[in-house]
């Protein structure tokens, strides 16, 4: 969407890092949102990623202490997208109601309590419970920081700063593959099992990082004292501007949103996006130790796919902001994660396998940001927190759940992973189609998109 052209001149008092030109000023605001505001979003949900991650490090020896199977374990890393996605739009309506100095802090200090409890789980009815309430307590995270961005950043600078709070996600794995590894060296003493220590230390960041942003964090630009009044005034006009440009779409109520092909469309879409995204978190390590990777060098190769993805999205969502255009660059980027997933079915070797791994990265993690400046962009500001957290929570509940189960019962039964990953392939197609096709929907309303 195109910054209105109205908006009111920044004129402000020159100092050391003064802009020289009112594009630069913009820009300038923009810079002092994000400094002010995106690391504590990306380390909120680098905590949170990190917390549900650890799992698949943890699984070499909690599996086997708590008496786990394959397909017992997928269940209980899939169920904790069954309360992820119920709790999702209750979430996101506090958010919008409340702010999210209320809602994010509370996802935190829940999250961060629920991952330690995973300490003093004894058996697997144990464990399911524990990682359902880890879904009901992270319910709402991603999709409310997304809605939150909303009303804070302007249209054309969102797939860039979406991609700041997606950084998280590459991070937290890489921080997994070198923390957790370390964590694990800690099995025995007071004779407690490293996999104890892991969930026990990683969830005491989360209650920290709760505990300050009740401080810390301004629910909207107007209440923004770090901001000067011209600036505050500039931004909420920006984003207002934008709420403006959205009420010519014929989606304003809630029957309209649940009626509207985009949204059906989107919603299916994001599967993909959810099921590739979920699939790598827990399952990169197994494979590669399949692949024959030895145990000591797991967390360092598993490093670097990650690291690839950081550099596809960075550079991917600043391309899609310059062109402001979405849907090619989403629908592309779910074509390069089926590619890479494809090679990773196909190959048993090291080194082929390790560069499927790092082509999906980047495709997941580039469709991931760019997606989802498609809902904050186009749905208007009434049903914008519902249309953003049912479509997350319906990618929760079938990517997130029955992905990584799938794979799990396909291991079970024969031995091999590559059919399993062959299904996420289709998937992935299936989204990208779905995104295009949303895009012809979404063009008979708006030029924008």
């Amino acid at each position: 969407m195109v910054a209105p052209s109205h908006s009111p001149s920044l004129e402000r008092k020159p100092d050391r890092a003064a802009p020289t030109s009112v594009a630069e000023d913009k820009s300038y605001v923009i810079r002092k949102v994000g400094r002010r505001m995106m690391w504590y979003l990306f380390a909120l949900y680098l905590i949170s990623i990190l917390d549900r991650g650890n799992l698949g490090f943890a699984a070499f020896s909690m599996n086997r202490d708590l008496g786990l199977t394959s397909q017992m374990f997928s269940v209980g890393v899939g169920v904790l997208f069954l309360g992820y996605a119920i709790f999702e739009l209750p979430s996101n309506l506090m958010l919008a109601r409340f702010g999210a100095r209320v809602t994010l802090t509370r996802i935190a200090l829940l999250f961060g309590v629920v991952t330690m409890s995973m300490a003093f789980v004894k058996g697997p009815m144990g464990f399911y419970v524990v990682r359902a309430a880890l879904g009901v307590a992270e319910a709402g995270l991603s999709p409310g920081v997304f809605l939150f961005l909303s009303f804070w950043i302007p249209s054309a600078y969102r797939a860039r700063y979406n991609a700041m709070f997606s950084y998280a996600v590459p991070c937290a794995y890489v921080l997994a593959s070198l923390i957790s590894g370390a964590i694990l060296q800690l099995d025995g003493v007071l004779n407690v099992p490293g996999w104890k220590w892991l969930f026990l230390l990683e969830g005491l960041p989360a209650v920290a990082l709760g505990i300050f942003g009740i401080f810390y964090l301004t629910n909207r630009p107007k209440d923004a004292h770090w901001l000067a009044e011209h600036e505050r005034k500039w931004l909420q006009e920006e984003v207002d501007a934008d709420v403006r440009l959205e009420v010519k779409h014929d989606i304003g109520t809630a029957r309209q949103l649940l009626k509207s092909p985009a949204m059906f469309l989107l919603s299916l879409a994001f599967i993909g996006i959810f099921c590739g995204a979920a699939s790598l978190a827990v399952w990169l390590p197994q494979i590669m130790h399949a692949n024959g990777v030895p145990l000591r060098y797991i967390g360092l190769i598993s490093a670097v796919p990650p690291l690839a993805g950081m550099v596809g999205m960075t550079f991917l969502c600043r391309h899609s902001d310059r062109k402001r255009e979405r849907i090619y660059h989403a629908s592309a980027c779910m074509l390069l994660a089926a590619v890479g997933y494809g090679i990773v079915a196909i190959s048993h070797e090291v080194f082929a396998s390790l560069g499927g791994f790092m082509l999906a990265n980047i495709g997941v993690y580039s469709s991931y940001a760019i997606f989802w400046a498609i809902p904050q962009t186009y749905f208007p500001a009434k049903v914008k927190p519902a249309a953003i957290a049912l479509i997350s929570s319906v990618g929760a509940l079938f990517g997130g759940w029955i992905g990584p189960m799938v794979i799990g019962h396909v291991q079970d039964r024969m031995h091999d992973l590559a059919p399993g990953l062959v299904v996420v392939v289709v998937v992935f197609v299936i989204s990208a189609c779905c995104v295009l096709l949303a895009g012809r929907v979404l063009r008979r309303s708006t030029a924008t998109v």
